[in-house]
């Protein structure tokens, strides 16, 4: 008895400890007060559907309860909370809400303890069996009568088992459930597929030279790519794997299959219920013609030193604040990773002798506005159901509104600082969100052909919830790496560009070793300007330190190859093996270091000195 008291009274002493550490109390902007809790309740619900995150905190007055609606957003000083109530007064929703007379206060939001639990009742010796009794059987008793129907289940998906390989019949006709109900527009059906017939059903399907055909559904350059894309083919009742192969030319590659098969008929069949899933363009692939592939790919993993590298994450010092805006809030989403992107910071553009000819598309698109400060504008693009969507981006002081003829409808979109107010509407069949986040001064344009309404505004839910160019490898280990301020060099950014290459760069250059594995990675160049010479950094990512090493080495024996001189020859950064080039088009030094082959290059007619271009590149951050 007193081993159960102390126990609830431990209990109970843990609970009040535990729920009174939640009490501490911050600023809040209260935009609501209410003596009923429900009508409170319901205001919370109306701010969550305009983006912002809110909670109900009870307070007394004069013996009254009221219950104050408190925006989530907490500060530690009451100064920064009142200048955030005068920001949230600006944005539409507060009309619309007919809302008036917002405040600061300090709020709690009060948990509800959960009863401590009771100890286990105290464990009782089993009671012995009772002895057998003679068995009656009873007489037999009339049938009862048939029960009533029960109502017909909800269908599931039926589990399909494996069953023996039957003799040749035609093909029977599928059963249609009873009143299925139809699957919400665009989205992919849920497909389970059967497993191929040699197999015994409780074995997953194993490519061999009795089962060699599969559907290849989708490959990659990136491998957390193919897992992504992976993990949604779970979640529609696929069971993807991934084969990794690499081949002398274009290295590693990695590729989403589905499915083992005996024959190639049911390898296009399960082709066709990808097509019915809005996964269209996938491959019947034979194993006997990619088993090379795959263990050549497990050969360099085991014998060579392949390491990832997983860039930076802070924004580089260098930067202005107008640049600066323009990533942090970014709408990212990871289903869809980045084409191409430009950036410009128009105002250090306009103050340049010297520019890039690349910047002229991103100032196109804007009409060269005298009250843009930076820009941005990307295209990405969900390779699993091939969807492209544009944004534009631009921190201005103002920015003409589009001219919309047709519906219009308003939403809000909350981002990591501030809201982006907006309309969407329709035009010549494409969906265009257009608005600006009035705190952070941006204005945002989100264009698409691809999708309909409803998946449109999910995909824009996700997309500023996320936030940041952080999110994506590729910005990470090339816009992220760009050089800090350094205060010793008048080093002023001007515009930065990324995309995949296409496969005219090794055309180009007559199919060189050295250019054929490059096409389908990523290049990106930044431009800067330093004392009036105008020099580039370009970014070659191969994904792997193995990749980048082989590239940059196979391209320095193809100039070794050449005489030698002032112009053409060896050169270190860093402790890293280079080279250093001179021809009619760019001065340019060159190197290999973790996934990277870097150039650094100016004109040909620069100042820039053999030992400028060095010392740019030991100022980069990947070292």
């Amino acid at each position: 008895m007193k081993k159960s008291l102390k126990f609830l009274l431990s209990v109970l002493l843990l609970n009040i400890f535990v729920f009174g550490a939640l009490f501490a109390e911050g600023y809040h902007v209260c935009v609501a007060s209410y003596k009923n809790l429900k009508n409170a309740e319901t205001m919370v619900q109306k701010l969550e559907k305009q983006s912002m995150a809110a909670f109900i905190s009870e307070s007394k007055v004069k013996n009254q309860n009221y219950y104050r609606v408190l925006l989530s957003k907490e500060f530690k000083k009451i100064e920064d909370a009142r200048k955030y109530r005068d920001e949230v007064k600006k944005y539409s929703f507060v009309k619309e809400l007919g809302l008036k007379g917002f405040w600061v206060c300090e709020g709690k939001k009060m948990p509800v303890a959960k009863p401590a639990p009771l100890p286990p009742p105290p464990k009782q010796a089993p009671k012995p069996a009772p002895k057998p009794e003679p068995k009656v059987i009873p007489a037999p008793e009339p049938l009862p009568p048939p029960p009533a129907p029960l109502p017909e289940p909800i269908p599931e998906p039926p589990v399909v088992e494996v069953a023996p390989e039957p003799e040749p019949a035609p093909a029977p006709v599928p059963e249609v459930p009873v009143e299925a109900a139809e699957p919400a527009p665009e989205v992919p059906p849920v497909i389970i597929v059967e497993e191929p017939k040699t197999l015994d059903k409780n074995e997953k399907a194993v490519l061999s030279e009795e089962t060699p055909y599969s559907v290849l559904v989708r490959s990659y350059k990136y491998n957390q790519f193919a897992e992504n894309d992976s993990s949604r083919l779970k979640e529609l009742g696929f069971e993807p794997y991934l084969l990794n192969t690499f081949d002398e030319k274009s290295f590693f590659a990695f590729n989403i299959h589905v499915g083992a098969f005996a024959n190639r008929e049911e390898a296009e069949a399960l082709c066709s219920q990808f097509t019915d899933a809005g996964i269209a363009d996938t491959q019947v692939s034979d194993f006997r013609e990619i088993q090379d592939k795959i263990k050549k790919y497990d050969e360099v993993i085991a014998n060579e030193n392949v390491t990832f590298d997983d860039g930076r994450k802070e924004v580089p010092a260098g930067l202005s604040e107008s640049v600066e805006k323009l990533v942090k809030l970014f709408p990212a989403n990871k289903n869809f990773p980045i084409q191409d992107i430009f950036i410009l910071d128009f105002d250090n553009y306009r103050v340049s002798d010297t520019k890039p000819d690349a910047a002229s598309a991103i100032i196109d698109y804007f009409d060269g506005e005298e009250g843009v400060h930076a820009a941005l504008l990307a295209k990405y693009r969900d390779e699993l159901y091939r969807k492209e969507v544009s944004v534009f981006l631009a921190d201005a002081e103002n920015f003409p509104k589009d001219e919309v003829t047709g519906e219009v409808e308003n939403m809000q979109f909350g981002a990591n600082d501030g809201v982006f107010e907006c309309e969407l509407y329709e035009n010549a069949g494409e969906w265009i969100l257009s608005g600006q986040n009035i705190a952070q001064k941006l204005f945002v344009k989100v264009t698409t052909k691809d999708f309909v309404k409803e998946d449109f505004i999910n995909f824009l839910i996700d997309s500023f919830s996320d936030g940041s160019l952080s999110l994506y490898p590729q910005m990470r280990r090339s816009f992220f790496v760009l050089p800090d301020k350094n205060p010793e060099l008048a080093r002023d950014f001007i515009c930065f560009s990324f995309k995949k290459v296409a496969e005219d760069y090794a055309s180009e250059r007559g199919n060189v070793d050295w250019a054929l594995p490059i096409v389908g990675h990523s290049l990106a160049k930044t431009y800067y300007v330093q004392n009036n010479n105008l020099f580039c950094f370009g970014f070659y990512d191969l994904d792997y330190d193995f990749n980048a090493r082989n590239v940059h080495r196979q391209f320095m024996d193809a100039k070794n190859k050449v005489e030698l001189s002032d112009v053409n020859q060896p050169v270190e950064v860093n402790g890293m093996e280079g080279w250093y080039l001179v021809n009619t088009s760019q001065k340019e030094v060159s190197f290999s270091t973790k996934s990277y082959v870097i150039t650094i290059d100016s004109e040909p007619t620069s100042s820039f000195s053999k030992e400028d271009l060095v010392q740019q590149g030991k100022d980069l951050k990947i070292w």
